[in-house]
């Protein structure tokens, strides 16, 4: 079996449009529901006791935002760039190991690809919790794994893993079975005691896309979507994001919510409020200042609809101090 067919999901995945666009793929969306499972874009033929791997190259028509409901396991291997992950913006290189909850949209851009791609850039393992919860029902020790899906729930880097890491996703890739699942089971068990992980998002910040979009219909919400996440900063108008879609107001309005789930409005303000939770954790700007630097335009604004989409105001969200501590700030 080549490596390229080695890696594959073991439920369906949910593709939304692309959130950041990628510098040398300018592709149209594609739901996953179109893909067929094609084993030239590196998905397993029949997955092994529920536990499906995928190895993927860049550029990929993989890459895009979307979500799924089971737990990923992304180990990356070549290239750098940008990991968007839930609410969270992170930079990547080889070596960088993150396990992402079910239902979390996310998001990898290399930047450095060179001109004929790369055939391997990333390895994943997807996996629900159904076994390893009904196994810790007879086996007490498997609480411990468990409690990394808990923490996993909305995304965890390890940082600091060798190249031990890798040998753990190939032996994955080779077992079947009962032994595929204990070797899952003793990675997930390595990963709960390693010192060098944190949290990468406090919640879901996207919405789930309508899964009955038409590849044709998405491809323009996906240039708006592109154009959104590169711009929030600016003065984004309903006309104007129609006109750069090739279609009227009132009708990308529409079409808009039928594809993200939401309003074009709140995409907007979603967008503005990640970025914002962004700054507050990683820089030490005055909430004023990264109000209007992320788009609004005064800051009862801002903290109105921080409230609203985080339950808390800003001030109180940059001194959560239980995040704090769990980030190993």
């Amino acid at each position: 079996m080549s490596i390229a067919t080695a890696f594959a999901p073991v439920a369906r995945a949910t593709y939304a449009p692309a959130g950041a666009p990628h510098p040398r793929e300018p592709h149209e969306a594609t739901f996953e529901h179109a893909l067929l499972r094609d084993p030239a874009l590196g998905f397993e033929t029949a997955p092994s006791s529920g536990i499906g791997c995928l190895v993927h190259g860049a550029p990929s028509r993989l890459d895009r935002w979307h979500y799924h409901d089971e737990y990923e396991l992304h180990l990356v291997v070549k290239t750098r760039g940008k990991a968007y992950i839930g609410d969270e913006i992170v930079d990547f290189a080889p070596g960088f190991l993150a396990l992402i909850g079910p239902s979390v949209p996310h998001h990898f851009v290399s930047h450095d690809v060179p001109a004929g791609g790369v055939a391997v850039r990333s390895l994943a393992i997807q996996f629900g919790d159904d076994a390893l919860r009904q196994a810790a029902g007879l086996f007490p020790d498997l609480g411990e794994a468990l409690r990394l899906l808990e923490r996993a729930r909305h995304g965890i880097e390890f940082a600091g893993m060798g190249e031990e890491i890798r040998e753990h996703f190939h032996r994955i890739r080779a077992y079947r079975g009962l032994a595929r699942f204990a070797e899952l089971v003793a990675l997930l068990s390595y990963l709960a005691t390693w010192p060098e992980s944190h949290p990468l998002s406090m919640d879901r910040a996207l919405p789930r896309p309508s899964q009955e979009v038409t590849e044709r219909l998405s491809s323009r919400i996906d240039k708006a979507v592109g154009h959104i996440c590169e711009h929030y900063m600016d003065d984004l108008s309903l006309t104007g994001m129609g006109e750069l879609a090739g279609m009227g107001a009132q009708s990308f309005s529409r079409s808009f919510h039928r594809v993200m789930g939401c309003t074009f409005v709140e995409f907007v303000t979603r967008t503005r409020i990640t970025k914002a939770c962004h700054l507050l954790r990683h820089t030490d700007q005055q909430i004023s200042a990264i109000c209007y630097q992320v788009g609004f335009n005064n800051i009862s604004n801002f903290n109105r609809h921080f409230r609203r989409l985080r339950g808390m105001t800003p001030a109180a969200y940059r001194s959560d101090k239980a995040f704090l501590q769990s980030a190993g700030a």
